[in-house]
């Protein structure tokens, strides 16, 4: 359940966000205020260049909820940003419109069904309580599939802790591309991460939303997001493998598709694209949960099998 905020790039697309962006250097003063706050930030996520045969890509691992005191990010991975092509993202969740109807698509519940009727009534009680505790009206989820019912608390539980999906990475260096006039592309886009999840057939669901529930019930949460938080704060990706594991251990019945599906599966195809725009002889920065940077099938990892050079950017 938590390591979705460093895999899935739509997790608040359902949610009113306004995007966290890059302030444009309008004025001197401010320019200056700027840089300076950037050179004395502290380097948070993961950064890696990766070379081969003249051409570089950057690699930068990013999370997917935040806070405001989470930027600006340091100045070498502006930098790095400043001197690529493009800015290459999951998908572009600042385009809302495509969100919502990507939400309505995948996630909505065939009218008249709704989500209580496909719930045992002990799941249903638990889940009630659980949208009680985090405030959020139980009508709301009414009309998802059990998916989106999971994932809905999550938003809602990582809202409580007083992290927001408006302060996602990614719109950061959204703002920072379109002030530079940069292309910002898209590796999968909204309808293949959509895709994922309604995959799982609706008894997985069912199991799914249950082991979410038993998450939230062992009030665990407040501490794994801390420290996940505090991994990627750190810029430490063994720290972010290990809570990788601890987590999929908690989920025994959903770990095989989680690691399966957005792991190993999508590292694969991520990797390929990547080196197919190096070929085409682009310089993409490219931004992604930062759990796709870790691990023996992490993109690093997986490009450094092919021939590549990496080269941490962070010490």
């Amino acid at each position: 359940m938590l390591l979705i905020i460093l895999l899935a790039g739509w997790q608040g697309a359902w949610a009113d966000m306004a995007p966290a962006t890059a302030a444009p250097a309008a004025a001197a003063p401010e320019a200056e205020a700027i840089l300076q706050q950037m050179q004395a930030a502290p380097a948070r996520g993961l950064l890696y260049a990766i070379s081969k045969q003249g051409q570089t890509a950057y690699l930068f691992g990013t999370i997917h909820v935040g806070r405001a005191d989470f930027f600006p990010l340091d100045l070498i991975a502006t930098q790095a940003m400043v001197q690529s092509s493009e800015l290459v993202v999951e998908l572009d969740a600042s385009q809302i419109d495509k969100m919502q109807a990507g939400l309505q698509r995948y996630a909505a519940l065939p009218p008249p069904q709704t989500l209580d009727t496909l719930l045992p009534p002990a799941l249903r009680q638990r889940l009630h309580t659980q949208l009680d505790a985090l405030a959020i009206p139980r009508e709301t989820v009414q009309g998802w599939k059990p998916w989106m019912a999971s994932l809905t608390l999550t938003v809602g539980a990582l809202k409580k802790l007083g992290y927001g999906f408006e302060y996602a990475t990614e719109f950061y260096f959204i703002g920072i591309a379109n002030a530079l006039g940069k292309p910002v592309t898209e590796l999968e886009g909204i309808d293949y991460q959509f895709q994922l999840f309604d995959s799982i057939p609706p008894q997985d669901q069912l199991v799914y939303l249950d082991e979410s529930l038993g998450y939230l019930e062992t009030d665990d949460m407040r501490a794994d997001t801390q420290a996940l938080i505090d991994a990627w704060l750190a810029h430490d990706p063994a720290a972010l493998q290990q809570i990788t594991v601890k987590s999929l251990q908690r989920a025994p019945r959903s770990a095989d598709w989680m690691k399966q599906k957005l792991f190993t599966e999508r590292n694969l195809r991520m990797s390929d694209k990547i080196e197919q725009m190096l070929a085409d002889g682009k310089t993409p920065f490219v931004a992604v949960g930062a759990l796709h940077l870790t691990g023996a099938d992490g993109l690093p990892a997986l490009l450094e099998k092919r021939g590549y050079r990496v080269t941490s950017l962070y010490p």
